[in-house]
């Protein structure tokens, strides 16, 4: 087994799984256990986890040990739950259960790893059918053929929303790093329930040079908002968009209008055209003149000022983002006093981290 964030022991491994050794999924989280054969005079003082992992290329669930304890026999039972972040995406996936010990603060050391036999699916929400997109000014007109909740029908969803990514390389379904270009808060979805024809207009950031374009499904959840489905997007067509009506736009769901271009189907997943900015052409342009728009506003090296540009961050709030710098993600934002998933999906075009 081969894990990206973890190299094997060069030597022999100074733990093992035992034969006893398991998980079980329960909504967003992950109960693990194992049994751990180890040399215990070899254990020394570094810290230990036990992860899970998709077709052995996404982590999906860690679980920090710390210490292993000796107890004199050479046997050490762990257990417990973590939080789940199962990949994007539809389809079935191979579990594997890996060891991995830290020698430089990070889990950079694979001592043992075991898959198990039975492949698994997880149900999400998701988009259904063709999407398309086209960009006109600085605006964004998504339409979909529809957003369903396949779990049961008690099991009502997180806040959903869509995100347009720029994206350093061709999306698979677990980190990504990229360019937020336009989001669009939904609401939650009852299960066995769908959003049907829907079609949205939202402002969108100006598309970079280079990228590959992709939607998201989000879902928010005590983890922070999550991704649930994707698609990547061809290339998108700079064309003046009629506005909806305002009861239309208000829907998560709007019918499309009689006449309305026919989608054009999206490419598959893991072929995401490169984003190329469309020509700036007479017939192109918005009917009316558009302000420029400046660069994203990165959340980790901006000013209070400069953050106070956003439309939507008050002065207090960019005091709030900078007292909690550094920030992996946009998502950590919320953990500033003020921000709510909301105001971060309202905002999240204009910034970068």
């Amino acid at each position: 087994m081969t894990l990206p964030f973890a190299q094997t022991r060069s030597n022999s491994s100074i733990a093992r799984i035992g034969s006893t050794h398991g998980y079980r999924l329960d909504g967003d989280l992950a109960h693990l256990n194992a049994e751990v054969v180890c040399d215990e005079a070899a254990l020394s003082d570094l810290e230990w986890a036990l992860q899970l992992w998709a077709n052995d290329s996404i982590k999906i669930a860690e679980l920090p040990i710390g210490l292993l304890l000796p107890n004199g026999s050479g046997l050490i039972c762990i257990s417990g739950s973590t939080t789940l972040l199962p990949p994007a995406g539809n389809g079935e996936y191979s579990l594997s259960l890996a060891l991995v010990s830290a020698t430089t603060g990070d889990f950079d050391t694979l001592e043992d790893s075991a898959a198990f036999v039975q492949t698994v699916s997880f149900v999400q929400p998701r988009v259904r059918g063709e999407v398309t997109c086209e960009f006109s000014g600085d605006e964004i007109c998504l339409k979909l053929n529809a957003i369903e909740n396949p779990r049961a029908t008690d099991n009502i969803s997180g806040t959903l929303a869509l995100e347009v990514w720029s994206l350093d390389a061709p999306y698979t379904g677990g980190l990504w790093s990229g360019q937020p270009l336009a989001s669009v808060v939904l609401g939650s979805l009852n299960g066995q329930s769908e959003w049907a024809d829907c079609s949205f207009i939202t402002h969108a950031a100006p598309l970079p040079a280079e990228g590959y374009l992709t939607l998201m499904l989000r879902e928010w959840t005590p983890a922070g908002y999550v991704t649930r489905d994707f698609r990547a997007l061809s290339e998108c067509v700079a064309e003046p968009v009629a506005a909806p009506a305002a009861e239309e736009a208000a829907k998560p769901a709007g019918k499309t209008k009689k006449g309305a271009a026919k989608a054009k189907k999206a490419p598959a997943e893991g072929k995401a055209a490169k984003v190329k900015p469309a020509a700036k052409t007479a017939e192109a342009a918005p009917a009316k003149p558009v302000a420029a728009k400046s660069a994203a506003v990165s959340v980790n090296q901006a000013s209070a000022a400069e953050l106070t540009t956003v439309k939507g961050l008050s002065a207090s709030l960019a005091k709030a983002i900078i007292a909690g710098r550094p920030y992996a993600t946009l998502d950590e934002l919320t953990q500033a006093k003020g921000m709510g998933p909301k105001l971060l999906a309202k905002v999240l075009g204009d910034l970068t981290v």
